[in-house]
């Protein structure tokens, strides 16, 4: 269960209270309803469940409301969508050039390079770079897989 603590969005109860004549009262499991009331909380309940994708939920200071996202605010969350697909993709990337470079170091020095199929690595990191033009959907991603 959520608490509004003076209009603010709810929360978690904390562990300690303050009530109106100046005591503090621990252990949220022990608080009663008149000392919560007297300390300023107001059970919300749990938030209403909605569509993430173009619905928020807001409190307005005594009720949960289910909004419509605005254009902006869909814009601005794909965005943000985008950008944790590029730094996952980057990470990828980033955790598989050692096996390139060893494949380099290999052929410079005239080892046989048996360790990895280098046509197999760069076709997996072009796929990693082509991630945002292959998919249009930052939410569902289909990531290729690290070549053995």
């Amino acid at each position: 269960m959520l608490y509004s603590y003076k209009g603010q969005y709810p929360t978690s109860l904390p562990e300690r209270i303050r009530l109106s004549d100046g005591s503090t009262r621990t252990d949220s499991s022990t608080f009663t309803n008149e000392e919560l009331t007297d300390a300023g909380y107001v059970a919300a309940g749990d938030s209403p469940s909605f569509d993430g994708d173009t619905q928020k939920v807001t409190w307005n200071g005594s009720n949960w409301e289910v909004v419509s996202l605005t254009s902006e605010e869909i814009s601005a969350r794909t965005a943000r969508h985008w950008d944790e697909v590029r730094q996952t993709r980057d990470k990828k990337i980033r955790d598989c050039e050692w096996r390139v470079f060893r494949y380099q170091s290999e052929v410079r020095i005239g080892v046989t390079t048996t360790t990895d199929n280098i046509n197999e690595l760069d076709t997996y990191i072009q796929a990693l770079r082509d991630i945002t033009i292959t998919n249009s959907d930052p939410i569902s991603v289909s990531w290729p897989s690290v070549p053995d």
